[in-house]
């Protein structure tokens, strides 16, 4: 008896280059439609099995954490290192995420708020009225300002500025190859992307270690992430090591950065597609006044609901993947020790059973039914959901809510976008082209923009 979940014996090249380049979620769904959930196959990489089974996945985040490693840590090796909580396994993975549960615990993340807005109105004002901008960048200088700001803790306009041209540089130097060739990490004399990304990672390195240097001897006590970090003790009295702390960060950073980013472009996206959609969130956040603190947004239930419906239909990470270490019973099957199993949001949040109309944005379904943690999984689950959860959501909620309270936006094209691999994350293919009509609270002749620019590129 065969006792390893049906599939195609292997993935074909055509689906291999739409899974790595293209939109992922076309080739996952045909194949479960075809071949059962879960199903297996067999990759460049390996077997790997794909579940969108509720009940598989429960069994999955369930089981002891012993009974898994985590997936990929060779590949995103570069990004993540060996020693950070994304990747740590046993009583170190333990010991580490309970030390950094605090700093993103929602009372903490609650307190970001204000930063964030004020993030993300200094970025808006640098948009041009009538002239088509990008709202993935925009998102990205957002969400990464955030970073250095509530994560990093960085002060001071020089220091953000610094610390933000080292982090840019770190970030352009993470080419693909180095993630998909390890063979290519070699130093070669100082030239090539490994060299290149030994020297960013340096240079953000040393300019991070001058500030946990300065605030150690300072004794400041800072309510961001990594004056958090500084005051956090294990049970044994001893606090993480420099270097502890800087793979912590570098890890908070590619971990969460990215991935806020793309759901916030892919939030306006959809809601300006859907008029009925946006004008019910605006008039939920109108409510609350022009005035309203940042805080006061986070309690807004359609907002919220928007959040959740964006993080379904179009999950930022879709392969955060378990590796038993011994065999595995998964529903009537059993897989082998060392095969990655899967849970993807690209399957479970597509069943129709679960989200009727699953390719529609329609927010009010959070509204009218609560999900369990094995029907929605944008942040993984188990003993290694996403630590940076409720930071996530707080940016979101806040960065939606400031600027559409405060500017008519509106899609410079009519053209649906794809959602496509992009490295290690999904996210929109191109920029989500958007055009902003004027504040809100002074707005200019909208049909003064309708001829002006056209899309971004």
């Amino acid at each position: 008896m065969n006792t390893l979940p049906p599939g195609p014996e292997h993935l074909g090249l055509i689906d291999t280059l739409r899974c790595t380049f293209g939109s992922p979620a076309l080739v996952i769904r045909r194949l479960a439609a075809r071949h059962g959930d879960p199903f297996r196959v067999r990759t460049f990489n390996g077997p790997l099995t794909f579940i969108g089974n509720p009940a598989a996945i429960r069994a999955i985040y369930t089981a002891d954490p012993e009974t898994f490693e985590p997936f990929g840590v060779d590949v995103t090796e570069p990004i993540f290192g060996r020693t950070s909580v994304v990747v740590s396994t046993g009583p170190r993975h333990r010991r580490d995420r309970k030390l950094l549960t605090p700093p993103f615990a929602p009372a903490a993340a609650k307190s970001y708020a204000s930063v964030v807005a004020e993030v993300a109105r200094e970025a808006a004002s640098q948009w041009t009225p009538c002239q088509p901008f990008s709202m993935l960048e925009a998102m990205q200088s957002i969400t990464l300002d955030v970073v250095i700001r509530v994560v990093f803790g960085v002060k001071g306009e020089a220091r953000i500025r610094d610390v933000r041209a080292a982090v840019l540089d770190l970030i352009h130097a993470m080419n693909p190859l180095i993630l998909i060739m390890p063979a290519i990490r070699r130093p070669f004399g100082g030239f090539g992307p490994w060299a290149r990304m030994l020297r960013a990672t340096a240079a953000l390195d040393a300019l991070l270690s001058e500030d946990i240097r300065a605030l150690r001897a300072s004794g400041e006590d800072r309510s961001d992430v990594l004056g958090l970090m500084l005051k956090a003790r294990y049970e044994g009295g001893e606090g993480l090591s420099a270097q502890e702390i800087l793979d912590q960060l570098r890890a908070l950073l590619f971990a969460g950065h990215e991935t806020t980013a793309v759901t916030l472009a892919w939030a306006f996206y959809w809601l300006h597609r859907e008029p009925d959609t946006l004008a019910r969130v605006l008039a939920e956040i109108d409510g609350l006044g022009p005035e309203a603190p940042p805080e006061k947004l986070l309690g807004l239930p359609y907002l919220d609901a928007v959040c959740l419906e964006t993080l379904r239909i179009v999950p930022p990470v879709a392969n955060v993947g378990r590796v038993p270490r011994k065999p595995f019973a998964l529903l009537d099957y059993t897989i082998p020790p060392g095969e990655p199993l899967v849970p993807s949001p690209l399957l479970v949040h597509g069943r129709d059973d679960l989200y009727p109309e699953p390719e529609r944005f329609r927010p009010t379904r959070f509204l009218e039914r609560d999900f369990s943690p094995f029907e929605f999984i944008p942040f993984g689950g188990g003993s290694r959901r996403c630590l940076g959860a409720t930071l996530a959501m707080v940016e979101m909620k806040v960065v939606l809510a400031v600027l559409l309270r405060e500017y008519h936006l509106r899609l410079a094209s009519a053209e649906p976008i794809e959602h496509v691999q992009r490295g290690i994350t999904l996210g929109p293919r191109g920029q989500v082209p958007m055009i902003v009509e004027g504040r809100r609270v002074r707005p200019i002749a909208r049909e003064a923009c309708l001829d002006r620019g056209s899309a971004v590129t």
